[in-house]
């Protein structure tokens, strides 16, 4: 019988731990200070840059899941952050959020070394482009 029990426990642990995309939620690669690049899209597909706004805003993303946002230096929005998989409202697929305690979640499209792409999760959204 212990036998048994040890052998359901370690299948299920294989089971469970070849599932998990724990690398994809892990925040090292978003650790950093992000450079507003654009806005897009929306209702009246709205196009903002810093050059037509006027405003230079950053998101800075810390080791410790702190989060702070900024618009010409002046801190706008600050608290805490995690990386999760939920099903988006518009076309119902699992993506990868990027959610904030003080702000809303927002999807993310892509990220690489220099570039990440934000969005949020409605048919109207607006796209965020940032760069480090």
């Amino acid at each position: 019988m212990i036998k048994k029990i040890i052998l359901l426990t370690t299948f299920l642990f294989l089971v469970f731990s070849c599932g998990t995309r724990e690398d994809e939620t892990d925040n090292e690669k978003y650790i950093g200070v992000w450079n507003w690049v654009s806005t897009d899209g929306g209702i009246g597909n709205i196009n903002q840059t810093p050059a037509n706004t006027g405003i230079n805003r950053t998101l800075t993303l810390t080791a410790e899941s702190i989060y702070i946002i900024k618009e010409n230096t002046v801190v706008i929005s600050e608290g805490t952050y995690y990386l999760g998989r939920a099903v988006t409202n518009t076309d119902h697929l699992e993506k990868l959020f990027l959610n904030f305690s003080q702000n809303p979640r927002l999807i993310i499209e892509t990220i690489n070394e220099t570039d990440l792409y934000l969005s949020e999760d409605s048919n109207d959204a607006l796209r965020y482009h940032y760069t480090k």
